[in-house]
C-alpha cells in the first residue's frame, strides 16, 4: 500500500510539473504616451500573472496633443519611424504576447511600427489592445494582421480615453471570453435598430468627445 500511495504522489508530482512547464508562457508589452494605454496592460499583467515591459522612445513624444500630432504628422509624410530602446524581454521564452498601443491616425503608435520591424512575432498567439479617442481597434488589427502575416492575430480589445473608468470590468470580461482567465462572461447587448439621433443621445455623444480636440 505504501508503494501505491509513494507511486501515486510521485505521477501526481510530475503531471502537475508537466501541466506548469505546458503553460503558455504571456508577455504584456505596450507602448503608452498618456499612460491610459500603460493602464490596460496593467490590468491585464495582474490579472493573468504575465510578465510586462514598456516600449520607450529615445525621443519620447510630446503630451501635449497638438505637439504629438504635429510630430507624427511630419514622420509619416517623411516615412521614418522613431527610435526606440531596446526590448529587454526575450521573444523567444514565450507563447503569447499581448501588444498594447494608442490609435494615432487610425493605425497603432509609431513605436509599436518601429517595433514590429525590428522583431518578428511569427509563430506568436498576439493579442492586440488600444486606448483611442474615436475608435481605430479594428483597423489597427487590421495592419497588425497585414504586417505580421505569420503570427495568430486573435480578437483585440479597445477602449476610449472617455471610458477609462469601465476599463477593468471590460478587461476582466475580455480575459474570460478569450479562455485567459476563469469566471462568468456576460456577452453583450445586441446594437438595437437604427434610429434618428434624439436630443438625449446627442448630449451623451458631445459629453463624450467634449474634451478631444
Amino acid at each position: 500500500m505504501k508503494l501505491i500511495l509513494a507511486a501515486t504522489i510521485v505521477a501526481l508530482t510530475a503531471a502537475s510539473c508537466c501541466s506548469k512547464s505546458n503553460a503558455p508562457k504571456t508577455l504584456v508589452l505596450y507602448y503608452s504616451l498618456t499612460s491610459n494605454t500603460k493602464a490596460v496592460a496593467e490590468e491585464i499583467a495582474n490579472r493573468l500573472g504575465a510578465d510586462i515591459e514598456e516600449i520607450v522612445c529615445v525621443n519620447p513624444y510630446d503630451t501635449n496633443f497638438q505637439g504629438c500630432i504635429q510630430r507624427c504628422k511630419q514622420e509619416r509624410e517623411q516615412g521614418v519611424l522613431p527610435d526606440i530602446q531596446p526590448v529587454k524581454a526575450d521573444l523567444n521564452q514565450y507563447d503569447v504576447v499581448f501588444l498594447g498601443y494608442p490609435v494615432w491616425f487610425g493605425t497603432y503608435a509609431p513605436p509599436i511600427a518601429k517595433y514590429l520591424l525590428i522583431e518578428d512575432l511569427s509563430g506568436k498567439k498576439v493579442v492586440p489592445f488600444c486606448t483611442f479617442g474615436s475608435g481605430g481597434l479594428e483597423s489597427s488589427i487590421d495592419d497588425l494582421k497585414a504586417e505580421e502575416p505569420y503570427a495568430e492575430i486573435l480578437p483585440g480589445y479597445g477602449v476610449r480615453a472617455a471610458r477609462m473608468d469601465a476599463m477593468p470590468k471590460e478587461v476582466e470580461q475580455f480575459l474570460i471570453a478569450g479562455g485567459f482567465i476563469k469566471g462568468e462572461y456576460t456577452p453583450l447587448a445586441d446594437f438595437p435598430e437604427q434610429h434618428e439621433v434624439s436630443a438625449e443621445e446627442a448630449a451623451i455623444f458631445d459629453a463624450a468627445v467634449d474634451a478631444i480636440p
